[in-house]
């Protein structure tokens, strides 16, 4: 009693009575509760009148009549849903076992019996059994009953045990009569109280208990069965159970003075748990035992305790009392108690986390910790109770052991929250201990690393620093990079420009150099001596600090970065070299880019830098991006700037000028012209308009300042590219802001250039003029009479064509009434096409031309065209077609009226005459077909007058004469005219 004591207890089961609500009560209807088992969703209870009654999940009863006797035992299983049955045979016969599947109904609307039978271990024939069985007195008492029955899961093997001591094996289907065989394994001397079958992927053994021995049986191998004796004692019906998997014990045997383990091969630990036993089981870890109150009654319905033990954890998981406990079923992921009233009791295991809470009430850190190991809690969940135990102990003053729990949730828990903790100066030896193992466990990162050897040098734990940093075959490395650190925080720059060198941490080494003993040029020097990628590196890094301490030596090493770099410690002559002729490398050199920006404020380095890199006569010179080019003109207009008025100041602008000029350079336009207005630098500013053709600005630029001969000299060189020039020069001169009055050379030039380009009309021009105050008309005087001159020469040329026009347009108009009116001979005797005398038929046409009618036919794209007349009437007829199409183009006509920068009248002419503004009527309206004549020939009008187009009289009257009246000369037709 005294060991129980020690076992801690809790409630970890929450109990609920009578959950069938007297539904169990109504279907035994007085009969006594005599076994219960579960399985497949289903709690089996048997009664004292053979009936067998089933609870589903939702407390629903089922009850069939299994036997005629009361029902001793009931199997059933987790993964079919076969049950077995066991009850005792009317005196003198054998025990009744039955298969049953309660899944398949027969037409009573009960489980089907699979298999029955009357299992008998004695060797006599059935046929003396039964005579034995017949007769009265003491041999009838003799018949074996069955008193505990085994399956395998896989329902293959079958152990049955009697009341003689007798083991009768059955091997094949449970289920079926047929294949199966059955053989007697064991005889003790008395009877068997319990058997259990226990099965792995490599053996099946069978343990068998009676009052006075506990066996196992290895029945892995048919027909090789061995037995083993495991103990001396046995136990009472019901007092034995399989503990599942995870128990390092297989079976446990519960006898009044304490509860025995075994394994297959012996016996294993005991524990010590005083009280009769009435019933044991076992449900997920937990081992249940039944037990009758010292003293008290020992009859079925008497009251019992029920105590829940935990075995892995030493602990009580519930303790409670029970009136008349029939039996115990764990089903529906619970355990159960079946009751005599009969009535059935819910004992529902609390969730995890309600455990914890319990356990943490109690501050029983310890069994909650054994607890998440023993659920397969993750280690999250376990480092999390550590933290809690830790920080418990933590408040009780016991820093040692809380450290304790705090290393063991290394690496799951926050090191930060144990480092908090710790970092009093009294608990360093504590702190000390975790942060070196968390570097064990790879969990450090780098301030802990730090804190660790912060932690050192307070101890001033010399060893264990040395060891840390340097030592190679120690349980704890050290990152050398943070060795460096370490030894620079100490002062110590010698041994960390060491280190660093030994182990490659080329920018600490720097670091140190440059931070710590502001030797730039011993950094420079070591910087030559690395490979491109590392020097590129370190001096983007401290490019600019090296810039403003020793800018000359920074310079020379960006130069040689960007034109052919080699390090200073690379050999002269590479090996294998002197045995070959030379070949010639690729120079090896990084983007001048990439340092551009730390250029920035060191305007000459910059320039040298740049200048270095397109000098010409440096065999490694490159063409910079239009980047670089913009830079470096931005530095010569910032020195531009700073430089006093002078030569120094005409050597900078010759430089920008000739940047500018350089075809190769790519320089960004825009930004230079930006760049040369905020430096004032106005040559550049006017280079720049020149090159990109921006010459209205120069002119503008000019004509601000007064300078009138620059902007002549910009009209006189770029006029031939934009003649707009001199208009725009003539408003600048006749420009009302102009100081004084323009130089009348300047003045003639202009005005003499716009007449002979004809770049304004002489209105316009007048118009330009007349808004000066300070021009004179005296100032214009021969330009006036020179235009005056030209428009009445022109005025006169127009006028005589335009009276040649009309006096082609009346003859052609007589020509036209003729052929309406009156008759036309045809005189002529030779075919125009052949060339040959004509003949009958042959074919006439108002053009005077006339044809054979085969030469017509052959020669003739069509019955009403002239051969000989064709080609020309297309042409004219294409051209009234483009005039009819040129009608509907007003809004061209408006874009190019607005374009039009000379004379403007020139346009509208050009539109009249091709009839935009002319509303014509169609042509077949205006001269409607003359009708074809059946007396005569055919033919047609002449297509002459092409050089009156422009006129749309003599293009309709074209049109007419190009598809006239065709007359036809037959044999049986006199001619209509005077022809033949």
């Amino acid at each position: 009693m005294a060991a129980l004591l020690q076992w801690r207890k809790f409630s970890f089961f929450d109990v609920t009575a009578n959950i069938d609500g007297g539904q169990l009560a109504e279907a035994l209807k007085g009969a006594e509760v005599t076994c219960t088992a579960g399985g497949r969703g289903q709690v089996y209870i048997g009664d004292s009148a053979g009936c067998v009654h089933g609870l589903n999940r939702q407390l629903k009863v089922s009850t069939f009549v299994a036997h005629g006797q009361p029902v001793r035992s009931i199997t059933a299983f987790d993964h079919t849903s076969i049950v077995i049955t066991i009850a005792d045979g009317s005196p003198g016969t054998p025990s009744e076992v039955k298969v049953w599947s309660p899944d398949k109904l027969d037409s009573q609307g009960r489980p089907t019996c699979l298999r029955s039978l009357a299992p008998d271990p004695r060797p006599a024939p059935a046929s003396q059994r039964q005579s034995q069985a017949s007769q009265s007195g003491p041999s009838r008492n003799q018949v074996p009953h069955v008193t505990t029955l085994a399956v395998h899961p896989n329902l293959s093997l079958m152990a049955v045990g009697f009341s003689d001591g007798s083991i009768m094996l059955y091997r094949g289907e449970v289920s079926r009569e047929r294949g199966s065989k059955h053989k007697v394994l064991l005889t003790v001397s008395s009877g068997l109280t319990s058997l259990h079958l226990r099965h792995t992927t490599r053996s099946t053994h069978l343990f068998a208990t009676t009052r006075t021995h506990t066996y196992c049986i290895n029945l892995t191998v048919r027909d090789k069965e061995t037995t083993v004796e495991l103990d001396g004692l046995g136990c009472e019906p019901g007092c034995s159970t399989l503990a599942d998997g995870r128990h390092e014990h297989h079976f446990l045997v519960a006898r009044p003075d304490a509860l025995y383990s075994y394994t297959s091969d012996s016996r294993g630990s005991c524990y010590v748990f005083e009280g009769e036993k009435t019933l044991v089981a076992w449900f997920r870890g937990y081992l249940i035992v039944a037990a009758a109150d010292k003293g008290g009654p020992t009859t079925r319905s008497g009251e019992r305790s029920i105590t829940v033990y935990d075995l892995t954890n030493k602990l009580v998981a519930l303790s409670t009392r029970v009136r008349g406990l029939a039996g115990v079923v764990g089903e529906w992921g619970g355990l159960y108690l079946v009751t005599t009233e009969p009535s059935l009791i819910h004992m529902s295991e609390k969730d995890l986390h309600s455990k914890f809470q319990l356990l943490f009430k109690k501050n029983q850190f310890d069994i909650a910790i054994s607890l998440a190991k023993t659920q397969c809690c993750d280690q999250e969940e376990v480092a999390e109770i550590l933290k809690q135990y830790g920080d418990w102990l933590y408040s009780k003053g016991n820093h040692a052991a809380a450290m304790d729990q705090y290393l063991k949730t290394v690496p799951h828990l926050e090191p930060s929250y144990v480092i908090r903790k710790y970092l009093d100066t009294q608990h360093i030896h504590n702190l000390t201990t975790y942060l070196q193992a968390l570097h064990r466990t790879g969990s450090a990162t780098a301030d802990h690393t730090s804190l660790l050897l912060n932690c050192y040098t307070r101890l001033r734990d010399t060893q264990q620093l040395n060891e840390f940093i340097m030592s190679k075959e120690g349980a704890v490395e050290c990152d050398v990079e943070l060795g460096v650190r370490v030894c620079r925080s100490a002062g110590y720059y010698d041994h960390a420009l060491a280190l660093a060198a030994r182990h490659g941490l080329h920018h600490h080494h720097l670091a140190i150099l440059i931070d710590d003993k502001k030797d730039y040029s011993a950094a420079l020097r070591y910087m030559a001596t690395l490979e491109l990628e590392e020097v590129k590196a370190n001096v983007l890094r401290y490019g600019s600090v090296l810039l403003n301490h020793v800018p000359d030596e920074t310079t020379e090493l960006l130069i040689s970065l960007c034109t052919d770099y080699k390090p200073s410690n690379s050999p002269i002559v590479k090996e294998g070299s002197l045995d070959s002729y030379p070949t010639p490398e690729d120079p090896v050199r990084a983007d001048p880019e990439e340092f551009e920006y730390l250029l920035v404020g060191h305007s000459e380095q910059a320039i040298t830098f740049l200048e270095r890199l397109t000098d010409p006569h440096n065999p490694s010179r490159q063409l910079l991006s239009p980047r670089l080019y913009t830079t470096l003109l931005a530095e010569y207009l910032h020195q531009y700037s700073l430089a006093p008025e002078g030569q120094d100041q005409v050597a900078l602008g010759e430089k920008v000028l000739a940047l500018l000029r350089n075809p190769d350079t790519k320089v960004c336009r825009d930004q230079a012209l930006l760049l040369c207005d905020k430096h004032k630098f106005h040559d550049g500013k006017l280079l720049l308009w020149e090159q990109a053709g921006m010459f209205e600005e120069m002119l503008a630029w000019h004509g601000e300042r007064g300078e009138t001969e620059a902007a002549l000299a910009v009209c006189s060189r770029k006029a031939q590219q934009q003649p707009s020039l001199w208009c725009s020069f003539l408003r600048q001169l006749a420009s009302a802001s102009s100081p004084s009055p323009p130089n009348p050379h300047h003045l003639s030039t202009c005005l003499n250039n716009i007449e002979d380009k004809g770049l304004m009309p002489a209105l316009e021009v007048m118009e330009v003029l007349a808004s000066s105050p300070h021009i004179t008309l005296g100032q214009v005087r021969d330009y006036l009479l020179g235009v005056v001159a030209s428009h009445s020469s022109t005025l006169a040329a127009e006028a005589s064509r335009s009276q040649q026009y009309a006096q082609e347009t009346a003859k052609m108009r007589d020509t036209i009434r003729d052929l309406r009116t009156g008759a036309t001979q045809f005189t002529a005797t030779k075919c125009n096409i052949c060339n040959n005398e004509l003949e009958l038929p042959s074919v006439h046409f108002l053009c005077r031309h006339s044809f054979h009618q085969h030469c017509f036919e052959s020669y003739s794209e069509s019955d009403a065209d002239c051969p000989m007349c064709l080609p020309e009437n297309k042409k004219m007829m294409d051209i009234i077609k483009a005039q009819e199409t040129h009608r509907s183009q007003h809004d061209h006509f408006h874009e190019q009226l607005e374009r039009s920068s000379a004379d403007a009248f020139t346009v509208v002419a050009d539109y009249l005459g091709r009839g935009v503004f002319t509303h014509l009527q169609s042509l077949s309206a205006l001269y409607p077909r003359l009708n074809t004549t059946k007396t005569g020939g055919r033919g047609g009008g002449g297509g002459k007058g092409a050089e009156q187009i422009k006129r749309n009289e003599v293009a309709d009257s074209s049109q007419e004469g190009g598809r006239g009246t065709r007359h036809y000369h037959t044999p049986h037709q006199n001619n209509t005219a005077s022809g033949r």
